[in-house]
């Protein structure tokens, strides 16, 4: 713009002269012709007079010429200011001008820009809008770091993955970001100019969180670059995994343990310890005990997996009268009870009645109440209640037995998962299933379990269910 006003002084400059010269060359003209018809008997009256002629005719259309300029000018002026307001994002009206102007198509040009610019802005915003949305709302924790480990974006999931607050404003990502194996994984994408992809634990045990971290190396320039760091949380994944890992490796060693007893014990009869009748009893008694514990094992493997695959039926709510089944299961267990001289507190009323499904609700009664015993002190104390409330109904198995630490309580629904140090040390047998089948029967018919316990003082467990299924409230 600045060379266009430069242009159009020089303009201004050339039109002045020509316009004195044609003043000048057209009073000549005028003073030839009349002096061809009439001699002119000059004087210096004469001549002030023609002098003055030519002075006045050329302000007359200096004045005009200059009235043209400067209206000429001050569009022009417009146009800049609109140009200038246009750099900064601003959007005025637009210049309108009749087709006669000699700056009519520059002004529709400028216009025509506008208009264009405007809508790119707009489009621009709208996108802009879109991704802020998309990323507030998008479950992956994302970073945008520029080539001057300036952090330029983020999102509210990368805060909350990394539990810090993340400021708006550019700053270096070390930051936010500490923790040494996302640190290097991000120097290694900027040192190789690739991207990179690791799994890291960002928590450690008993609060596990692993993620996914991906870096995304982007080039706008020769000395300007982009990443994109990419945080998905696997913890989930990576529990799931570690659970199918234990519970290979759990099931392998509870099969294996009562297989070599047999087949050990077997070997050993058939080499000659079965021409001694003892011994003979005593190996026998063992093999049939290991027998069974393969037979228990295997039918708590089966029910685990009968209980995931059984698909709800309609009417398996039933009213059940609580204490009779109580009474029964006690019943079975009652060597296990005398072995243990242990006192048998049930409290639950004989009237008893609960909403539930039979089916499902005595093998939880049963394995509760089996555990109670089974890892109880000598002479202790099992104590059963159940209450009822406005929308379920509370089973509760106390004992005074061994008790459970803060961090097996964690852990004790999982599958095989024994809350002793080592299976070497265990205080007591079984499958380590009974717990695992609890929790899915529980959880199949819409209530939930919760585990109180202190070690050497005892453990609470609290059953709690609906009233009314929901499957059934929604029919």
């Amino acid at each position: 713009m600045n060379s266009w006003v430069k242009i159009m002084g020089n303009h201004w400059q050339r039109t002045v002269r020509l316009l004195t010269l044609e003043n000048v060359l057209m009073l000549c003209l005028v003073i030839v012709v009349m002096q061809h018809y009439a001699k002119i008997h000059w004087s210096w009256v004469v001549v002030g007079w023609l002098v003055l002629v030519i002075v006045g005719l050329s302000m007359l259309e200096l004045g005009f010429v200059w009235f043209q300029q400067h209206e000429r000018q001050k569009t022009i002026d417009r146009m800049e200011a609109k140009l200038r307001q246009m750099s900064s994002r601003q959007f005025p009206p637009h210049i309108l001008l009749p087709q006669s102007d000699p700056l009519y198509s520059l002004s529709q040009a400028v216009n025509q820009l506008e208009s264009f610019q405007r809508s790119q802005t707009q489009r621009a915003q709208l996108q802009e809008k879109e991704l802020m949305m998309i990323m507030r709302y998008l479950p992956v924790g994302v970073m945008v770091i520029d080539h001057h480990r300036q952090v330029q974006l983020s999102n509210p999931a990368l805060a909350e993955l990394l539990q810090q607050a993340i400021n708006t404003v550019a700053h270096v990502y070390t930051k936010d970001i500490q923790l040494y194996a996302l640190t290097k994984l991000i120097e290694d994408t900027i040192a190789t100019q690739q991207n990179q992809r690791a799994t890291i634990t960002l928590k450690p045990a008993p609060n596990t969180q692993v993620v996914e971290a991906t870096t995304v190396y982007i080039q706008s320039s020769r000395a300007r670059f982009q990443i994109v760091l990419m945080l998905y949380d696997i913890t989930e994944v990576y529990m799931i995994e570690q659970m199918q890992d234990d519970f290979v490796s759990n099931a392998s060693h509870e099969l294996k343990t009562p297989i070599t007893a047999i087949a050990g014990f077997t070997e050993t009869l058939l080499s000659g310890a079965k021409d001694d009748p003892e011994t003979l009893t005593q190996f026998l008694h063992i093999i049939a005990d290991e027998s069974q514990r393969l037979i228990d094992l295997i039918q708590d493997v089966l029910s685990l997996s009968r209980i995931r695959a059984q698909v709800p039926s309609k009417g398996t709510q039933q009213p059940v009268k609580l204490a009779t089944v109580v009474g029964q299961e006690l019943t079975l267990l009652q060597q296990s009870i005398d072995q243990h001289q242990l006192t048998i507190d049930n409290q639950i009323s004989s009237t008893l009645t609960v909403p539930g499904d039979l089916q499902k609700l005595t093998p939880v009664i049963k394995n509760l109440l089996s555990n109670a015993i089974k890892y109880n002190r000598p002479r202790g104390r099992v104590t059963i209640t159940a209450v009822t409330e406005t929308d379920q109904w509370l089973l509760r198995v106390q004992d005074t037995g061994i008790g459970i630490s803060a961090e097996d309580q964690q852990r004790i629904f999982e599958r095989f998962y024994r809350a002793s140090a080592s299976r070497s040390q265990q205080e007591v047998s079984g499958t380590g299933l009974g717990l695992s089948i609890v929790k899915e029967l529980v959880s199949a018919m819409h209530g939930h379990i919760q585990v109180t316990s202190q070690r050497g003082v005892g453990t609470t467990m609290t059953v709690s269910l609906p009233v009314q299924s929901k499957k059934t409230a929604k029919d």
